[in-house]
């Protein structure tokens, strides 16, 4: 793999290759994960995620997208993350999430959500979300369940069941 890998902002221009990607890194099986309901029929915030690509050859995506909980408190959610085989065990996985969440600060986010392992996500500052306070539309282990909330004294906190904003959504 090519030492000189670029992290550009995902303006959509690589879509089919990142799609390629996903499909290489997690397989069909990706498409029965409860997180995948919070990107169907939802906006990715290409302002806030981040391809990685050597030359022209996309060797890593991370994106985050707009969610809301039942109350219509506001969050972002972050994944899927995936970095192509010839190009992982050189920290490129944690450069795309930590590019995200620098956009994802510089837009004041206040409140971002994964399905991830905490032991790669605490260094960036996420937590487990208290058992029972989240529901995905479906089922997800409550260990992998992370948030990280950023800025003093978060005030609405999301709970109940997680969707797509109207205003992003297709039928919304």
């Amino acid at each position: 793999m090519n030492a000189s890998i670029i992290l550009e902002p995902d303006n959509g221009q690589y879509d089919g290759e990142v799609e390629a990607l996903y499909a290489r890194a997690f397989g069909p099986g990706r498409f029965a994960k409860a997180a995948t309901r919070l990107r169907e029929g939802n906006l990715c915030r290409r302002d806030l995620s981040f391809i990685a690509r050597s030359d022209e050859i996309i060797v890593g995506a991370c994106r985050l997208w707009p969610i809301v909980d039942s109350e219509g408190v506001k969050a972002l959610f972050l994944g899927p993350i995936a970095v192509d085989k010839p190009a992982q065990s050189a920290g490129l996985g944690k450069r795309l999430v930590t590019a995200c969440l620098a956009a994802a600060d510089a837009d004041q986010a206040q409140i971002i959500l994964l399905v991830g392992d905490l032991s790669f996500f605490a260094p960036l500052g996420f937590d487990i979300i208290p058992r029972g306070r989240i529901a995905l539309p479906g089922p997800v282990d409550p260990n992998r369940l992370l948030w990280r909330l950023k800025g003093d004294g978060v005030q609405n906190l999301p709970a109940g069941r997680l969707s797509v904003p109207r205003a992003t959504s297709p039928k919304g």
